[in-house]
């Protein structure tokens, strides 16, 4: 689609037709099969982007919103999901499929690795980390994690589930997390629920 072509559209469609509250600023499209799905809004654009990511294997650090979305289903579980029926719906999918997806995501991030910096100003591009890994699984992890918090104070520690690819990263990459707290509780613990067909339709969270 040209240009000229894109603008048109968005004239035809001046209301996004998802939130249906904003004006479109965009004309998303499948990014597989380049077919136009419609006019949206800025930030209902940057959504769909991160529920489309949040379903591949990144080939760096995953998107904050696309893991926001893993950690999520995670701590709530398929239902939390319902929260986004509408883009669902609008990308074709359904509750259950997009489940689906995100666990076959996290399969392929099968390699837990522990990272910590102690520089003071937080994490940048040129941060230079201290690895542990990789490690066998996420409660190895977990140790790993709860002792550099304990001994390096200060100091800024993820956990980072990355491909198994055979890539030496010298950086967190993959699906990021600082968590602390049960060793059971990581993603993937929390599976119950995958065939429930009733689960309730809440409205959207805001994104303003």
């Amino acid at each position: 689609m040209s240009h000229s072509e894109r603008a048109a559209y968005r004239d035809r469609h001046p209301q996004c037709q998802l939130c249906c509250r904003r004006p479109t600023a965009a004309v998303d499209h499948d990014a597989v099969t380049g077919q136009v799905r419609g006019a949206v809004c800025r930030s209902c654009n940057s959504w769909l982007g991160s529920m489309e990511a949040a379903l591949r294997v990144p080939r760096g650090v995953m998107q904050q919103q696309a893991a926001y979305l893993h950690w999520r289903f995670e701590a709530e579980g398929t239902a939390a999901l319902a929260h986004y029926a509408g883009e669902l719906s609008y990308l074709g999918l359904t509750v259950k499929e997009f489940a689906g997806g995100l666990l076959a995501a996290r399969r392929l991030l099968s390699v837990p690795c522990v990272y910590w910096t102690d520089r003071a100003a937080g994490p940048a591009r040129e941060t230079g980390w201290t690895k542990t890994g990789p490690l066998a699984d996420a409660e190895e992890a977990e140790r790993h994690h709860r002792r550099l918090r304990s001994a390096c104070g200060a100091a800024v520690v993820v956990t980072a589930f990355e491909p198994d690819d055979g890539v030496n990263s010298p950086s967190p990459r993959g699906l990021v997390k600082p968590f602390t707290g049960s060793a059971q509780h990581y993603y993937g613990s929390r599976r119950a629920g995958l065939g429930h067909s009733d689960l309730p339709v809440d409205g959207r969270p805001g994104r303003e």
